[in-house]
Order: structure tokens, then C-alpha cells, then sequence
């Protein structure tokens, strides 16, 4: 089995395993007590930057003469989550995730090809203190987030002027980040993530930086 099937696999069983805890999460909040009285709600901002890297088999025209790949690029987040008084918490990311590009010439000119995208995903998170049963332990800092949505993909085409192609493709994403308190509204986070995009078959490994504010709390 090749190498990027088997971590789409492991991330496909991720995914999975994200939605069950969180569901599970879930019944438990609501079955701790019948006397509930509620706690903050808070409004969580968060940005941040990194380095990706395009996971998938990738090959090159046979037209390009001296081809070169690159799987390797920045990618940035913007991710707005509400978090409730349990432990499931909701939200929308979007950002840019390069994807590849290859780069030669053909028939003697220049010729360079990038393929990126713009995902818009629903978003849902989960703190994983609940694995260790007390909230001191380290596992507090410790989150996973899932989501699923749309890619919206350009293709960039620079060879004797340029031309841009546009698809739509639907797809996911799976993350874990550990996260670091710096005072009561600010904290930086340390995010792998995997995305995909089902339609077009890419998938690509992506490592961030975040910072993490909160905005609003009531």
C-alpha cells in the first residue's frame, strides 16, 4: 500500500474517531447531573501560519521539459469557535492551503503551474482533559478538531501570459494542537493538521502557529 494511502487512511479513521468521542463527550455532559447551572460562553478567535506539505502522488507533463516539483508551502488560518459550558465546541475556519506546483519549459518558454485552495469548513473541537479524568493534568491543553466543507481550488497557468482555472470540490479536515496560556485572554497553539479534498483527490500535511484570543465571553 502507498505511503499517502495509508495516512489518508489514518486520518480518515481520525476523522471518524473525532466524531464518536465527541459525541460521547456529549451524552456524558448531559447525563453528569440533573441540577445544571450554566458557565461561560466564550467567542475564541484564532490565527496563525505555518508549513505544508502535498501528500499525494504527483507527477509532471510530459510536455515540460526539465520539470520540477514542489509539494512544500505556507498555509494560513482563520478559525472562529464558540465554546459552550461542555466540552463540544462549534465553529467556521477558512484560510489558504497551497497545494503543489511544477515549473520548466515548453516548446523553450518558461512555463510554471501552483494549484491552491480556499477552504470554508464547519468546524467542531474537543478538549481531550476528559481522557485523563482531571482537568489539572496536561491532557487540558490538549485538543482535537474536525470539520467538513468546501474547497474552492485555483490552478494557475503562467506560460505565454496566464491563465487561472476555478473548481468547487467538497472535502475535510482533522487536526490536533496543544495548546500554551500566555495571560487570560491570549494563548499560542502548535496545530497538525491534515486536509482534504475529496473531488480533486489532493490531500495535503500541514504544521501552524497559532495564536489564540478570546474575543467575547458571557
Amino acid at each position: 500500500m502507498k505511503l499517502s494511502n495509508v495516512v489518508r487512511r489514518s486520518a480518515e479513521l481520525f476523522f471518524v474517531f473525532m466524531l464518536n468521542g465527541a459525541a460521547w463527550a456529549q451524552v456524558e455532559r448531559n447525563t453528569d447531573s440533573t441540577a445544571y447551572e450554566r458557565g461561560p460562553y466564550t467567542v475564541v478567535v484564532s490565527v496563525g501560519g505555518g508549513l505544508s506539505y502535498y501528500a499525494m502522488a504527483l507527477g509532471i507533463p510530459v510536455e515540460l521539459e526539465g520539470g520540477r516539483r514542489n509539494r512544500v508551502g505556507v498555509p494560513a488560518t482563520v478559525r472562529v469557535m464558540w465554546h459552550p459550558d461542555h466540552r463540544l465546541r462549534l465553529g467556521l475556519e477558512s484560510g489558504y492551503v497551497p497545494m503543489y506546483g511544477y515549473r520548466g519549459q515548453v516548446n523553450g518558454l518558461p512555463s510554471k503551474v501552483t494549484v491552491s485552495s480556499v477552504p470554508v469548513l464547519l468546524v467542531w473541537s474537543m478538549p481531550l482533559a476528559w481522557l485523563s479524568g482531571t482537568e489539572r493534568s496536561l491532557a487540558r491543553r490538549l485538543s482535537l478538531a474536525a470539520g467538513t466543507g468546501a474547497y474552492f481550488i485555483t490552478s494557475r497557468l503562467d506560460y505565454a501570459g496566464t491563465v487561472n482555472g476555478r473548481t468547487t470540490s467538497l472535502g475535510w479536515m482533522a487536526a490536533g494542537s496543544y495548546t500554551q496560556p500566555i495571560n487570560r485572554t491570549l494563548r499560542a497553539a502548535v496545530e497538525l493538521k491534515w486536509y482534504n479534498s475529496v473531488a480533486t483527490d489532493d490531500a495535503t500535511f500541514a504544521v501552524q502557529l497559532q495564536l489564540v484570543w478570546r474575543a467575547l465571553s458571557w
